[in-house]
């Protein structure tokens, strides 16, 4: 063997790695897409059921100021109603919250994959996602 041919083997067997490694790489990165794709749709489903929860507690809340202001005047109702009070303001705001990421993972999907797709369990149940599909349609 000469030279020559010994250089034209070294080619190809640098050819047909690059090749595979190519391969790889793009299914690699095909893996990584279909996880981040499964993550952005799962996402803002869970973040829907978390801003229903702090709905409901605010309602809760709201239901036990108007239990407590029927309360005889007293030190310890005056502390009841101002912790009401404070509780009423953190869950709304823990609910703007979740909206805000909410539309965050939306948002993000659409800019990275051009899709808008929320999977959940109870997606039918979940007021956020309701409101998108519904503005989606």
């Amino acid at each position: 063997m000469d030279t020559h041919t010994i250089l034209q083997i070294i080619e190809i067997i640098f050819a047909v790695a690059a090749f595979g490694y190519g391969v790889y790489e793009h299914y690699k990165r095909q893996h990584i897409e279909k996880v981040l794709k499964t993550i952005t749709r799962s996402q803002p489903g869970d973040v829907a059921k978390i801003a229903q929860s702090c709905r409901w507690a605010w309602l809760n809340v709201k239901y036990a100021h108007e239990a407590a202001v029927k309360i005889p005047d007293s030190e310890e109702k005056r502390q009841l109603l101002k912790h009401l009070a404070l509780a009423t303001g953190d869950t709304a705001a823990g609910e703007r919250l979740c909206i805000s990421l909410f539309n965050q993972l939306l948002t993000f999907q659409k800019a990275q994959f051009d899709t808008r797709i929320i999977t959940h369990p109870e997606i039918k149940e979940l007021e956020l996602c309701i409101k998108e599909n519904n503005n989606s349609n």
